[in-house]
């Protein structure tokens, strides 16, 4: 019988100390069990030091072309980079993913480079995704797709994204009117079965509704009922746990959110709901074994 697989997934790792903090922390004392760690951030060459004393925890590649500098020289990638040599801010980037105002070429390079980045500190990374989700624009998908394959990754986030308790706003938890919900739930749809198809990835993301994403009174609750109502297959829980930071904090727009996931993932009732619930907790490099698992029981179940 098919079970339910949960991949607990920190986002930013290496975007600040207090964010790297936060993630180590949800793994020791929590129920994390994976991170997406960003290359050539302020607190990445700390975030390495820290991770490479915590085996257990997967360590996947936050691919980022919208938040401080590259790690390509600016005049190799020149499409990517404003004229001080910094990625366009994410509103200015997705603009310019929609009109395919960047080329192809300085996306693969600068993935490329960041995963190599990673490689080179001695960490193989698990699985890939991006930060504000660059990678799924329709301008970046293949140059991603090209960068996996050069660098020998074969899992990544799963693009659809689902509310559970099924229900609620037709179109998903995404944002904007009904038009554009629809529009987003068929292209992520889409993009999953074909394009990244070849891909290990998850069923699903778990999501939750912008309103109940950014209130800290009922995050808790919100996870919980997902926990509760998750049917078998493999999806993922993304977050953002971090602690506060002096200098980096008091401008983070979702420090409030980073907080009480921190606090969420060394809850006790919410791990003991996953216990109850009978749910697997695993990394990204479990996928292929889980999925291998479930095509022999199949077959067995079959013959």
């Amino acid at each position: 019988m098919k079970g339910t697989r949960l991949i607990v997934n920190a986002d930013d790792c290496g975007l600040s100390r207090g964010i790297t903090d936060g993630v180590i922390h949800a793994h020791r004392f929590g129920f994390l069990t994976s991170t997406s760690l960003m290359a050539g951030m302020p607190a990445s060459e700390y975030s390495v030091a820290q991770l490479q004393k915590v085996s257990t925890l997967g360590v996947g590649v936050h691919l980022n072309v919208c938040t401080g500098k590259p790690v390509l020289p600016p005049r190799e990638i020149p499409s990517l980079v404003d004229a001080n040599g910094l990625f366009h801010s994410p509103a200015l980037m997705a603009r310019k993913l929609w009109l395919w105002k960047v080329a192809a070429c300085d996306l693969e390079a600068e993935f490329r480079a960041q995963i190599r980045w990673i490689k080179d500190r001695g960490i193989a990374p698990t699985h890939a995704d991006s930060h504000h989700h660059m990678h799924i624009y329709p301008a970046a998908v293949r140059a991603f797709l090209r960068a996996l394959k050069a660098e020998g990754i074969r899992q990544a986030r799963a693009p659809v994204c689902g509310t559970f308790p099924k229900g609620g706003t037709l179109g998903g938890p995404h944002e904007g009117p009904l038009s554009r919900r629809l529009l987003v739930h068929t292209y992520r749809n889409a993009l999953q079965c074909t394009f990244l198809r070849r891909l290990q990835m998850p069923d699903k993301r778990i999501s939750f509704f912008s309103r109940d994403r950014k209130n800290p009174a009922v995050v808790g609750d919100s996870w919980k009922n997902a926990i509760d109502n998750l049917p078998p297959g493999a999806f993922e829980l993304a977050c953002h746990p971090a602690y506060f930071e002096p200098g980096f904090s008091e401008s983070d727009p979702i420090r409030k959110q980073r907080e009480e996931e921190l606090d969420c993932l060394t809850n006790c009732e919410l791990h003991e709901a996953i216990d109850r619930r009978g749910i697997r907790l695993i990394t990204y490099n479990e996928l292929p074994e889980c999925a291998a698992a479930e095509a022999d029981a199949a077959v067995a179940a079959a013959s």
